[in-house]
């Protein structure tokens, strides 16, 4: 067991890690503004991905129905745990509101996607992006909502899932796949070109991220309460979900697995921008990815 758990992380979490490490090395020695990089992968890398991935997706319709079932209902069932902790421990509004949102968000692109296709090859990476299709959705209503909840109003907020195209992307790529219809060969090569760009720059994006983020010692118990929760609660809840939906073979795997990732990088934008509490969020960001490499190396383990 030890053997694999080390075969995982040197071979599918490693690789991952490298790339941080040298976004981290170019973000220290030449400071680059990420907010260009990182709009490049909202507004075209990442919707290039997921019309290329949906357009020629083999998964079946029942299983990108599961897919999308297992990320919205566990998200929503991660949210209301992580509220009840909140007033049991009798937190003030803008923590709780903190602590819901780190423990919910999932980062199932910059993360999830690689790492599953990495442990699942073309099939992983193919159900990977349905479940992020259905994170992202979330993350623009949930998670709004929940970063609003530190004290600003959530209906305004709510207009950037109008803006965001990943979610148009979706459809599209779904009629595309449905319909058997092809598209014409220019565009279709110039989306595979822009895709390719997709799991690099979302890596380089999380690696200078990562490398501007201070742990919050002086809440370290909270943030380590957090990133458990999103790290050990959501594959749980995943678990009995996929049981109750009779999913199996990589399917299954791949649920699981990105409802074990990590504190998604977007929540500290969304604590930022909507009044929560950006510093707890992004440390828990910071501690529940590194706390990752060792959850996901056993939960691969367990699966694979």
């Amino acid at each position: 067991m030890l053997a694999e758990i080390l075969e995982i992380i040197f071979n599918t979490i490693s690789p991952i890690f490298l790339v941080i490490g040298v976004a981290a090395l170019v973000d220290r020695r030449f400071q680059p503004d990420p907010q260009g990089l990182s709009r490049l992968v909202i507004y075209v890398f990442t919707p290039a991905l997921v019309l290329d991935g949906l357009a020629n997706s083999d998964v079946g319709g029942d299983e990108a129905v599961q897919l999308i079932t297992v990320s919205v209902v566990m998200m929503i069932a991660v949210a209301g745990i992580a509220y009840g902790v909140t007033r049991l421990l009798g937190f003030e509004r803008m923590q709780a509101s903190a602590f819901i949102l780190a423990a919910t968000m999932i980062n199932a692109g910059n993360y999830g996607y690689p790492l599953n296709e990495f442990a699942f090859g073309p099939a992983g990476a193919e159900r990977a992006i349905i479940f992020f299709v259905g994170t992202v959705v979330m993350s623009n209503t949930l998670g709004v909502y929940l970063a609003s909840l530190g004290s600003a109003s959530a209906r305004q907020a709510l207009v950037n899932v109008f803006i965001v195209p990943l979610p148009y992307a979706a459809v599209l790529g779904l009629g595309i796949n449905v319909t058997g219809t092809e598209m014409p060969v220019p565009i279709a090569r110039a989306v595979a070109v822009l895709s390719d760009a997709a799991i690099p720059g979302m890596l380089m994006v999380l690696g200078i991220q990562l490398s501007r983020t201070k742990l919050d010692r002086g809440r370290l118990r909270p943030v380590l309460a957090a990133a458990g929760m999103r790290l050990l609660v959501g594959p749980l809840v995943a678990v009995v979900l996929v049981l109750v939906l009779g999913m199996s073979g990589t399917t299954r795997q791949v649920a699981i697995v990105q409802s074990a990732m990590p504190t998604a990088v977007l929540s500290g934008v969304l604590a930022t921008e909507f009044g929560s509490d950006a510093e707890f969020v992004t440390s828990t960001i910071l501690a529940s990815t590194l706390l990752s490499i060792a959850t996901l190396s056993v939960l691969l383990a367990i699966l694979m």
